[in-house]
């Protein structure tokens, strides 16, 4: 009868650094290394919902930095009250940094004119204190 207990099985050493962050990709370790169950992934994104200031500026500076050198592509839209026809654009300001953003709240009225079946919008104005919704994403 063989001894099955005179080698020992591969059993995994846990792992000694940081799991690798989120990838466009996948990708197979080379060591087999478990690990311990309360381990997190860096994110790729970072998101808020902030106010602009009356005048529509915002400086959105990123709960956590990207990597130095990172320039995220950011989105975002603002949120319009109910019954708010007006149009309302959100648009970067230069180019975003790793670690902030600037961000522009644009709001122009919206008027039908009935009789051409015409859309005017008029001369931008102050959008006010504004809701926007944001998300900056690693490229």
């Amino acid at each position: 009868m063989p001894n099955i207990y005179s080698t020992p099985p591969d059993v995994p050493m846990p792992a000694t650094s940081m799991p690798p962050g989120v990838s466009d990709s996948g990708a197979l370790g080379t060591v087999q290394r478990y690990a311990l169950e309360n381990h997190t992934h860096a994110s790729k994104a970072r998101k808020t919902r902030v106010q602009c200031n009356a005048d529509g500026t915002l400086t959105w500076v990123y709960s956590t930095p990207f990597a130095n050198g990172t320039v995220p592509i950011v989105v975002a839209v603002a949120e319009a009250a109910s019954g708010i026809t007006d149009v309302i654009n959100v648009q970067v300001v230069g180019t975003p940094t790793n670690t902030q953003c600037q961000l522009l709240v644009n709001r122009t009225q919206k008027s039908a004119v009935s009789l051409l079946g015409l859309t005017i919008l008029s001369v931008p104005t102050q959008p006010g204190v504004t809701w926007v919704h944001a998300v900056a994403l690693e490229p």
